[in-house]
């Protein structure tokens, strides 16, 4: 790792650590720091999965980083952590969206309260929609047989973490990282084959 990335590494984590001890205006100090790379994985998600949808990825990340910091802000350790804890966020948040929308479409009027623009930037195809749930549904099952599979499909695909990144976030090897990588994407496409 250079210097600047270690730099940059180490001044997230130190970001984290004051705001878990307390220190509120940690938050504006990382915000910058973390929302380019934040806003990558939300662009390399939308160009990989929704490239026929309007996605605001601007939106994603807005709300990723809400949920983060509402949700679990004291308990977020370092770098690593935090772009793990992300990419669950930016499952969630793409999965509510699908499951909003197919209730709606079903017809009924359930009362939502949405922050921000959320919803005017999540314009999902009905094809995407159902791609969606049936994705969760699937790691769902993964998550059952090998919750450190569908961990690494998590970061691998919602975070869209390299295979260093995600051995580093998980603790692992970047070679089972790999190993498990392929079993988990050939499992899921069986899982999704029969579905």
């Amino acid at each position: 790792m250079s210097g600047s990335n270690q730099a940059y590494t180490s001044e997230v984590t130190l970001y984290l650590q004051e705001f878990s001890n307390g220190n509120k205006d940690a938050l504006d100090k990382l915000y910058p720091l973390v929302y380019s790379e934040l806003q990558k994985g939300a662009h390399r998600l939308k160009k990989q999965f929704f490239n026929l949808d309007t996605l605001n990825t601007t939106a994603i990340v807005h709300e990723a980083y809400l949920k983060l910091i509402q949700s679990s802000g004291a308990d977020l350790k370092n770098r690593a952590h935090f772009f793990y804890i992300s990419a669950r966020a930016m499952r969630q948040i793409l999965i509510n969206a699908s499951l909003r929308k197919k209730t709606l479409k079903r017809g009924s009027n359930p009362k939502v309260i949405h922050l921000d623009d959320l919803q005017e930037g999540l314009v999902l195809s009905d094809r995407t929609t159902e791609d969606l749930l049936l994705l969760n549904d699937a790691l769902k099952k993964l998550e059952l047989q090998d919750e450190r599979q569908a961990a690494i499909v998590e970061c691998r695909f919602f975070g869209g973490m390299t295979v260093d990144e995600t051995a580093i976030v998980l603790n692992i090897s970047p070679a089972t990282v790999k190993r498990s990588w392929s079993y988990a994407k050939a499992w899921l496409y069986v899982e999704l084959s029969e579905q």
